[in-house]
């Protein structure tokens, strides 16, 4: 069940979102899904702590109301960079385009690799440890766990 929600963002990040969606035949939805996955699989999001979520400056009129629908993997890796950079999802798309749209745009669309599956690799696991609770959260396979699939790789493949 895919999720849609709507947002704002400002007319001249609009009309370059459009004009890249246009270029390389993708969807607006999945270019800016793909545009928060790629700024998010490469830790280009600050881990912030000690305040609340921030959002866009308000400028009057010169805002385009947007509706995104997002598959369940892509609504979790935004909520996830929600919590991790405290913004909302039309800041997150601000800071997105600000700051890395042009390695977007050369490492992803240049190269057409907008795949849905491109970062589908997102474990998490809860321990405990002195009577405190820890929330992981792994974009990609954790080490240990490939460590684990390794040992017991002859279990599940003949030799």
């Amino acid at each position: 069940m895919n999720f849609e929600t709507t947002t704002c963002i400002s007319k001249e990040h609009y009309t370059l979102l459009c004009y890249y969606s246009e270029k390389y035949n993708v969807k607006l939805s999945k270019l800016i899904t793909a545009l928060l996955r790629f700024v998010g699989e490469h830790q280009k999001v600050y881990f912030t702590t000690n305040r609340r979520i921030k959002y866009r400056e308000r400028q009057g009129c010169n805002w385009k109301r947007i509706h995104i629908m997002l598959t369940p993997y892509d609504y979790e890796i935004i909520l996830d960079l929600k919590k991790y950079g405290k913004m909302s999802l039309a800041k997150m798309i601000e800071f997105s385009i600000e700051n890395y749209f042009e390695r977007f745009v050369d490492r992803v669309l240049k190269k057409q690799s907008t795949d849905n599956y491109l970062y589908a690799n997102y474990h998490f696991e809860v321990t405990t440890e002195n009577n405190i609770f820890s929330y992981s959260v792994y974009w990609g396979l954790p080490p240990k766990i490939l460590q684990k699939l390794t040992k017991t790789n002859h279990l599940f493949f003949k030799t």
